[in-house]
């Protein structure tokens, strides 16, 4: 047990040591997305997501990060995800960059429950002034979703759980800062 963290311990020295540079890089960024997408599931309903994501630098290019937001499809869902990003290349004024987002939706509603998120996109970003940058990407997102069905006809009140996976091929726009 002691040799694991021993290990974690110098693993973590190591990513987080940095030689002096010219300009004082921020360790720390934030982003809000906006976003809609094109439904690739049954029953079909026009996604639309808010996202906030806070995330710490660990190079130029590599980024982790954590989120939540507003998905709204038949059910408003509220994920809470981890978030990998990668930009692609130096900062030009077109960055390309790739980013990973997994977690889990939650569902306030009474009749329904939440269940696993996955978003992988990719995408541009353009440098605006202080430090902040315009972000549009496109990517693929799923979503898990149980919610309680009621049937009822003359002899019969029945309730069901029905499962559904919401698909959608998603365009985000938003503000890194």
């Amino acid at each position: 047990m002691k040799n694991l963290i021993f290990i974690m311990l110098i693993s973590l020295s190591v990513v987080t040591a940095k030689a002096q540079t010219k300009e004082k890089e921020c360790k720390i960024s934030f982003a809000t997305t906006i976003g809609t997408g094109l439904s690739m599931s049954t029953p079909s309903k026009t996604p639309f997501t808010w996202q906030v994501l806070g995330y710490y630098n660990l190079t130029e290019r590599w980024a982790v990060g954590v989120g939540t937001g507003l998905s709204f499809y038949e059910k408003m869902l509220v994920p809470v995800f981890g978030d990998v990003r990668f930009q692609i290349g130096r900062e030009r004024k077109f960055t390309p960059y790739a980013e990973l987002a997994m977690g889990y939706s939650f569902a306030p509603a009474n009749d329904a429950n939440g269940g696993y998120f996955a978003n992988p996109s990719i995408g541009i970003q353009y440098p605006l002034k202080n430090r902040m940058k315009l972000q549009f990407a496109i990517g693929y997102e799923w979503q898990d979703l149980k919610r309680l069905k009621k049937q009822a006809d003359s002899y019969f009140t029945k309730e069901f759980e029905e499962k559904l996976w919401h698909q959608a091929i998603s365009f985000k726009v938003g503000l890194r800062f």
